[in-house]
């Protein structure tokens, strides 16, 4: 999840189009890309939650929401992809 949001992130900040992956990959990647256009995050807030006790998509979304507040934008960013 992580490898493909910043992959897009940083080939679409070079080159040009929308580099993302597709929405469709079972890991999501777009939540990440939500979580910094809808919620205000920076990817280094995200990546901070990214610890190894962190192996699922609803306990990063508890990570975020305990570290950052913001329940209404993340919870939104998860569920729109069905998490």
């Amino acid at each position: 999840m992580w490898g493909y949001y910043i992959g897009g992130m940083l080939a679409t900040q070079n080159l040009p189009g929308d580099w993302y992956e597709a929405e469709w990959k079972w890991f999501r990647p777009y939540i990440l890309k939500r979580l910094v256009e809808n919620a205000g995050l920076t990817p280094k807030q995200i990546f901070d939650c990214m610890t190894s006790d962190v192996n699922t998509h609803e306990k990063l979304k508890q990570k975020l929401i305990s570290r950052y507040g913001k329940d209404t934008q993340i919870t939104s960013a998860f569920s729109h992809y069905g998490f």
